[in-house]
């Protein structure tokens, strides 16, 4: 019996935490409503009076201009009824002036008449000439609106006017997806799906520019960044991570994301972007110029060769964006086909490139045992460390430093010498770095026989300037 008991007193107090848990859940919803309200009530932001004061200027020019076309329309109906009274009045002369000859004697005064006829033609006649230097007037101040108007939509340095609506259409569809997230609650799989569609269309919003050659300003750019991070924190709370930087998604936050995306449209549809000094294309056609101008070989895969300038994008360690243009959000990788066709590709060499700057090589002559290493600018450490695990063994003071060699590929040599001397490694010595060389093999560094190695310097030599 307790037992019992104890079991409906738990059920009793689930099915209170229950009906809890739904009061709360249309307390929230209620909030959610009101303070929807509350927005649809609240002020323009000062980008929106913005907005709105260039789309009314707009608008009042669309007026004018259809104001002027309405005049010139009704004038040019005024003129033909005076075309039509005119041929009427030629034709009621021509009858007039048949009757004067036929009663001009008997009659005089049809004179009058068809002097007043005359005169009234005359009056016509000005009326007409004033009325075309109205038409001309006119005609020349719509061609100078619509100068104006093609020049602000197409202007050298502007994104065409059809992309600048798609670019408006993206961040309002990344509005409404933003808004979804309010009412997802704990549904972690649905909005996790959610925000990657957001992070796909806002890497449609990048592509947009790339295609067309423009670059992402810095405005945009800061401005996607911040958007990126808000999404990476909602993303890792769904995800279920519980770091500093997962983040419940809130109203105040998703307030904060609708102000970021309405100052970007703000930027697409106002500001003029600059362009790329050379051309960019997508990774595809840059596969397809290298293979044709055989700077890579013709076994080469499409896969492998995407694989490479996407490892290419994450490198750190050197400025890549004179090949390959550093994304915000993931999509196509967009490459300067110039950039490209002035280098040697050769992955190996470059995937690498900048991540040490100095080769050095210290050790013993008299003990023939030297240390190859990189670093990429701390060689008084590295010094420091090798001769304590040289003394370590050796008790002797003669280790010193043999040959630096600087060089942005100093990994890739490293790993040459590697190679060259692996047959040498030093037995006491638990390190792939560490050799036992010959006196014929330190010449190599001694007397700078290095610079005679074919194999040696075409690492060496190898540069991405471009």
């Amino acid at each position: 019996m307790w037992h019992l008991y104890k079991n409906m007193k738990f059920v009793i107090k689930d099915l209170h935490e229950k009906i809890e848990l739904e009061k709360l859940h249309r307390q929230i919803e209620k909030e959610i409503m009101e303070s929807e309200k509350k927005e649809k009530e609240c002020k323009l932001t000062e980008v929106e009076e913005r907005l709105y004061e260039e789309f009314w200027t707009n608008e009042k020019l669309k007026k004018c201009i259809i104001d002027k076309d309405q005049k010139i329309a009704s004038i040019v109906k005024e003129l033909i009824s005076y075309q039509a009274k005119n041929n009427k009045l030629k034709e009621e002369i021509e009858k007039q002036q048949e009757k004067i000859l036929y009663e001009i004697k008997r009659n005089d005064g049809i004179h009058e008449k068809i002097s007043f006829l005359v005169n009234e033609n005359t009056q016509f006649s000005n009326i007409i000439s004033e009325k075309n230097k109205e038409i001309k007037l006119k005609s020349i101040e719509i061609a100078r609106l619509s100068k104006l108007v093609n020049y602000y939509s197409s202007c050298k340095y502007a994104l065409p006017f059809k992309d600048r609506e798609f670019l408006l259409s993206i961040l309002e569809l990344v509005a409404t997806l933003i808004r979804k997230l309010l009412l997802m609650g704990n549904q972690k799989v649905r909005g996790t799906k959610l925000i990657y569609q957001i992070k796909e269309r806002l890497a449609e919003y990048e592509d947009c520019f790339y295609r067309n050659n423009f670059k992402v300003d810095i405005d945009s750019k800061n401005l996607l960044y911040k958007i990126d991070q808000v999404l990476n924190q909602w993303s890792n709370y769904y995800e279920g991570y519980t770091l500093w930087d997962s983040k419940v998604v809130s109203l105040k936050d998703v307030q904060y994301v609708e102000l970021l995306l309405k100052e970007l449209s703000y930027i697409c549809l106002y500001k003029h972007f600059e362009k790329y000094d050379q051309r960019v294309i997508k990774v595809d056609m840059l596969f397809h110029f290298m293979k044709e101008n055989r700077k890579i070989k013709q076994n080469y895969t499409f896969h492998k060769f995407k694989k490479e300038m996407i490892l290419m994008a994450q490198q750190r360690y050197i400025n890549f964006e004179k090949f390959i243009i550093n994304r915000i959000f993931l999509g196509d990788n967009y490459c300067f086909l110039k950039s490209f066709n002035k280098i040697q590709y050769d992955f190996q060499l470059m995937k690498t490139y900048g991540m040490f700057d100095f080769l050095y090589v210290y050790g013993s002559l008299e003990n023939k045992v030297i240390k190859i290493g990189v670093t990429k600018d701390n060689l008084f450490y590295r010094y420091c460390r090798a001769k304590e695990t040289y003394d370590y063994r050796y008790d002797m003071d003669d280790f010193s430093e043999i040959k630096i060699i600087e060089s942005h590929n100093a990994l890739n040599l490293e790993s040459y010498l590697k190679r060259k001397f692996k047959q040498y490694r030093h037995p006491l010595f638990e390190s792939t770095e560490w050799f036992l060389l010959p006196e014929f093999e330190l010449r190599y560094f001694t007397n700078n026989e290095y610079q005679k190695d074919n194999d040696f310097m075409k690492i060496f030599n190898y540069r991405l300037d471009v």
